[in-house]
């Protein structure tokens, strides 16, 4: 009897394990409906026995298993040295040609970023190059007793704003006087964190609704009283993974791309579930007696939509963990990359990733647009990304190869034991840098000759260079942390292929430091990184820090090139305008007027798009924190603009920012 007890007790608790490894998921189209792995673990005492267990096989394996110690050598730079400086991919000629002439968003902004393309244009003219100097404040919105940094761009339908506010609420503003309509019920900071979708339905008995994100689920709510719209999902909310895009909708299916790593897809109705597709392949082996880390890659830019050929683009970011890879060699296929997904063939199509095994935190974080450009006396259908290395990816919409010659350069090896880093990275000669991604000691800058001197010191015995490695006890600098392109994106004009896009070239210092972990004999790493300022909160690099850039993507040059925001304090000791670091963002129209914000000085500005002649000029009460939208009630033509402040920016000037609850709209009278 005593030995029946302990035997069904066993087989208990193995089936309890047993359940707790497995994870059941019929949607996916491409993978088993069954997974076990300790990731899915949720008991967290056997969290606890299963890394207890893995650190004793760790060291096991690193004891007596030759190959898994030897992974921790050095690498050899001798053996990089001798591969050749340069290797190009070649464009082809045949690039696809258009098949639709798009046009720029109009009075309407039904998706966040203007439409599907995310090209975040106006066809709006009445507030244009001559007439924006006698812009006013018509209105501004305020949410009281909420502070929060909005990121996501207002749309707008029939003259009502749509658009999470702070306190984590989604609003219905009146576009024409800033009057609240409706509120919602409070979701959280997450709500809609980079925008909304508006759908109107075909049938006269329909109801509007409002689609977006919220963390673990997708809302649906009523545009016209912002309530649940209880029939989609369960009681206007249905489970996801992880998600803070913009949804798309595609026939009558809505989606998502998750950090499950999943582009989900639901029936646009009902909420059901139609199917889920991997966009990135599950590693299980060891690498140096460890598990190798297969996270990261999430998209949290931005997903676009080819409504013709049924194709969804979206860019992903790093792999985990920032400058340590350690733990995950190769190139990371499908990180920091734009990937394309035909939605009817249930498939990837060709993913194209800029950095190769990322240590550098150089993510794609900003939406793809799709637009078309003249290419070669042909009209051909493209998908562009500015990235934080302050290239723009031009790449054929349906084969992804890209449209210009594309050059990489050889990088050097790492000093880090185990590290194993990619050969090769990207240094484009077409389409040209809109920032810096290579950092020389001649940068070195500040306004007082004394203070240049002792940066000088401080900083000279800092690693720098293009995609410079680290080593133990000695910091790096580096560009791209937090810029060039960021969330924000850019803007297109879809009629002549003219590119607009905000950038920042502040320096960091980063590096590696070896952790002391005695229940380990295998090395790891964690990652340091700070802005390198001066003591008067001054990057210690050359100006400009921020800038506007316009690139005519035809023929992959720089148009014009503007600093972007102001340090009064500099100004009146008679330092040029530097521009600043800035996370607000730009949108054009076309009325030859870009309207920008998000810099330091917390100002509105608006550009002449020919040539970036500064036009208007306003102070906000907050930072701008989300690109700004344009409309037309009546005949009259808005602007608006979220002046919230933003975090992001906040970590790095706690002395000139705060957090905010405003929006601010602009008219001509």
């Amino acid at each position: 009897m005593y030995k029946k007890v302990i035997l069904i007790f066993i087989v208990l608790l193995f089936i309890w394990i047993w359940k707790d490894y497995k994870k059941i998921d019929t949607s996916f189209v491409n993978q088993s409906s069954i997974t076990y792995s300790y990731q899915n673990l949720n008991n967290k005492y056997l969290k606890k026995i299963h890394k207890f267990i893995n650190s004793k096989y760790e060291n096991f394996l690193y004891d007596n298993v030759k190959s898994q110690k030897n992974y921790w050598r050095v690498e050899d730079q001798a053996e990089r040295d001798k591969l050749a400086e340069f290797r190009f991919l070649k464009t082809e000629k045949n690039h696809t040609e258009t098949d639709i002439n798009l046009i720029n968003t109009g009075t309407n902004w039904y998706r966040s970023h203007g439409n599907n393309t995310s090209n975040r244009f106006s066809s709006l003219k009445k507030i244009n190059n001559n007439n924006a100097n006698n812009l006013k404040i018509a209105w501004i919105f305020e949410h009281k007793d909420f502070l929060n940094d909005i990121q996501a761009n207002p749309i707008v339908v029939d003259g009502i704003i749509y658009t999470p506010i702070t306190g984590g609420y989604i609003a219905a503003i009146d576009g024409e006087n800033g009057n609240l309509i409706w509120k919602s019920k409070q979701y959280g900071n997450f709500v809609g964190k980079r925008g909304l979708l508006y759908h109107k339905p075909n049938n006269k008995g329909g109801i509007s609704k409002l689609y977006f994100s919220n963390r673990e689920n997708l809302i649906c709510i009523n545009a016209e009283n912002g309530k649940s719209v209880i029939s989609f999902g369960k009681n206007g909310k249905i489970r996801t993974g992880l998600n803070v895009l913009t949804p798309v909708i595609y026939k009558d299916k809505i989606i998502i791309v998750t950090w499950d790593h999943a582009i989900e897809v639901y029936n646009l109705k009902n909420g059901s579930r139609e199917w889920k597709l991997k966009y990135k392949k599950d590693i299980n082996k060891r690498v140096g007696g460890k598990k190798f880390i297969n996270n990261g890659y999430n998209p949290w830019g931005g997903i676009s939509l080819d409504d013709n050929r049924g194709i969804l683009y979206f860019t992903t970011g790093n792999p985990h963990f920032y400058f340590d890879g350690t733990l995950r060699p190769g190139d990371n296929p499908r990180s920091n990359s734009i990937i394309a997904v035909d939605i009817n063939k249930k498939k990837v199509v060709w993913s194209f990733q800029e950095t190769s095994h990322d240590i550098w935190n150089s993510d794609i974080p900003s939406p793809p647009i799709l637009s078309s450009i003249n290419f070669e006396n042909k009209r051909i259908d493209v998908v562009i990304a500015p990235t934080k290395r302050a290239n723009t990816l031009i790449l054929d919409r349906v084969t992804g190869r890209p449209i210009f010659d594309f050059r990489y350069r050889k990088t050097p090896t790492s000093k880090i034991k185990g590290e194993k880093t990619s050969s090769y990275q990207p240094y484009l000669e077409l389409p040209e840098s809109f920032g810096r991604n290579e950092f020389f000691f001649e940068d070195l800058w500040s306004y007082d000759p004394k203070k240049l001197e002792k940066i000088k010191k401080q900083y000279k015995n800092h690693k720098i260079g293009f995609y410079s490695t680290y080593e133990l006890g000695r910091k790096n600098l580096q560009y791209n942390f937090n810029g060039g392109a960021e969330w924000m994106g850019a803007s297109v004009n879809h009629l002549n292929g003219i590119m607009y896009v905000t950038s920042n070239n502040i320096p960091w210092e980063t590096s590696v430091v070896q952790i002391d972990d005695k229940t380990s004999k295998i090395p790891s790493y964690s990652s340091n990184f700070r802005r390198a300022l001066d003591d008067k909160g001054f990057p210690i690099t050359k100006p400009p820090w921020g800038t506007i850039s316009a690139i005519d993507l035809n023929t992959g040059k720089i148009k014009w090139q503007i600093p972007f925001g102001e340090y009064d304090e500099l100004s009146k000791k008679g330092v040029e305008i530097t521009g600043t670091e800035n996370f607000g963002g730009v949108t054009g129209s076309e009325g030859n007027v870009l309207f920008a914000t998000g810099t330091l000085d917390k100002k509105f500005y608006v550009f002449d798009s020919n040539n970036g002649a500064l036009l208007y000029s306003k102070l906000l009460p907050f930072i701008g924190s989300a690109p700004p939208t344009t409309y037309s009630i009546k005949g009259k033509q808005y602007v608006i603009v979220h002046a919230t402040g933003g975090k992001t920016l906040k970590t790095g000037y706690p002395d000139l920012v705060d957090i905010g609850n405003k929006i601010v709209s602009f008219s001509l009278n």
